[in-house]
Formats: structure tokens, C-alpha cells, sequence
């Protein structure tokens, strides 16, 4: 596997651990994107506090709530690229999925029994899409999936087809024998 995959194989629970993907020139290039867009962000914000009349106003609350959005979800993308890691930890009953940034992250508990199919991941979207969202700062990206409750769960973030294919088959293989 790569140097980015780890695979624990413990008593009764095999427990996978994939760093983020990180790109050093690309990472830089963020850092600077960031502190742009936050010093852009910041002139607007100036300005909004100034006697404007409402129009203008109101154009500077929409824009700064697009900014801040934006902002939120590049600084996580960051955050993501450098310190983040998922977490998977199937054992006899049940298959927890973490995502952690740092000591912090979320946690999906799910029943081994409730879940089917799990495969390579395929997203329905169009090129078009699949182009823009599959870029360095968004962090969605996934490369394997199981169906739970009739609605797929994504995980395994910006693998390859052949580690997919990889974690996949070592995946299956311990579902099988416990």
C-alpha cells in the first residue's frame, strides 16, 4: 500500500489509517490564496461599516456571506492537507469512520449488518462538476463506498483506483472471515 495507508490488523478489528494527500507547491499556493482572499474579504467587511446606502450594503452582506463561506471551507481544505487523517476500524459488529484534523474529528458508528454493497465509489456527477469539486482545496474527493439506510456512504478520501481497489479487497476479505 502506500506510504500514506496504514493497515493494523488487531485480536478481532482490522484498523485502516490514511493520511491526507498533501502537495507541498499546492499547499503553498493555498497558504497565499487564504491570506488574499482574507485581506479581500477584510477591505469589504471595512467597508460595509461606512455610510453606504442600502443597496450597497445589502451587496456587501451577500458578498462577505459567499467570502465567509468560502474562506470556511478553504481553511478547513488547509487544515485538512495538513494535519488530517480517516480513520477505519471494522471489528465483528460494527465499522466506525473517522475524520480527524489534529486530536479533534467526527465519528460514524455504523452496524457491520446494516450495510451493503461496499465498492469503489463512482459519483453520478457530470464532468463539468466532477472537474471543479475534485480540485486541491475541496476535500470530497472519496473513493469507496457502502449503502446504508438506501443511501450511499462515501469514505476513503483521494485514493487511487489501485489503492481503492487494495483497501478494498483487504476490506472484504476481513468482513468474510469474521
Amino acid at each position: 500500500m502506500a506510504e500514506r495507508i496504514t493497515i493494523n490488523h488487531k485480536d478481532n478489528s482490522i484498523e485502516i489509517e490514511i493520511k491526507a494527500f498533501k502537495d507541498k507547491t499546492k499547499q503553498k499556493m493555498l497558504l497565499v490564496w487564504i491570506v488574499l482572499f482574507s485581506l479581500c474579504g477584510l477591505a469589504i467587511l471595512s467597508q460595509f461599516f461606512y455610510g453606504y446606502d442600502k443597496s450597497s450594503q445589502l451587496f456587501f452582506a451577500v458578498y462577505l456571506a459567499f467570502w465567509l463561506f468560502f474562506e470556511f471551507k478553504v481553511i478547513y481544505a488547509y487544515r485538512w492537507r495538513n494535519a488530517g487523517m480517516e480513520k477505519i476500524i471494522i471489528n465483528e459488529t460494527e465499522i466506525n469512520l473517522i475524520k480527524e484534523i489534529g486530536k479533534r474529528g467526527i465519528t460514524q458508528t455504523i452496524k457491520i449488518n446494516e450495510i451493503s454493497n461496499l465498492r469503489c465509489y463512482e459519483s453520478d456527477e457530470s464532468s463539468f462538476i466532477k472537474s471543479i469539486t475534485s480540485s486541491y482545496w475541496n476535500i470530497n474527493k472519496y473513493s469507496l463506498a457502502f449503502d446504508y439506510e438506501n443511501k450511499p456512504v462515501p469514505f476513503a478520501i483521494d485514493l487511487d483506483k489501485n489503492e481503492a481497489k487494495k483497501l478494498l479487497k483487504e476490506m472484504v476479505q476481513f468482513i468474510k472471515t469474521n
